[in-house]
């Protein structure tokens, strides 16, 4: 599968990541434990978010390279906060798919990016032609 499609298929799944986030049937069914209704929705405002600069994106990637990557960075923000407070606040079962899903397309970016354009991790993130 070409990059591009990747980039916007990891779209879509944003979308249907921020649904199952704010779905108390699916939140049920994953074990999803949260305090406040606040927080999921929150997240998946984010999510919605970042959905729609990566279905853009996917139409140039080349061009928006650097706003993939950054999307890289923030996967790897949450395997973070899953893997210290995510069993506590979530439970142990969504805070693992959640984790391992967000690493695996944060890879995905840093990698398909790389292999794309040529360009380092470094002039990505300083938005240089290389």
């Amino acid at each position: 599968m070409p990059f591009e499609r990747l980039v916007f298929w990891s779209g879509v799944w944003n979308v249907g990541l921020g649904l199952s986030l704010v779905s108390p049937p699916i939140t049920s069914l994953f074990g999803v434990r949260t305090p406040n209704p606040f927080w999921p929705w929150l997240d998946a405002g984010f999510l919605w978010y970042a959905s729609e600069t990566l279905i853009a994106s996917s139409r140039d990637v080349r061009g928006f390279a650097s706003i993939v990557n950054y999307e890289a960075l923030l996967r790897f923000f949450p395997v973070g906060m899953l893997i210290i407070h995510g069993v506590t606040y979530i439970g142990a079962t969504p805070a693992a798919l959640f984790a391992a899903t967000d690493f695996a397309w944060g890879v995905v970016y840093v990698v398909g990016l790389r292999r794309l354009t040529g360009r380092t991790h470094a002039s990505l993130l300083l938005g240089r032609d290389r």
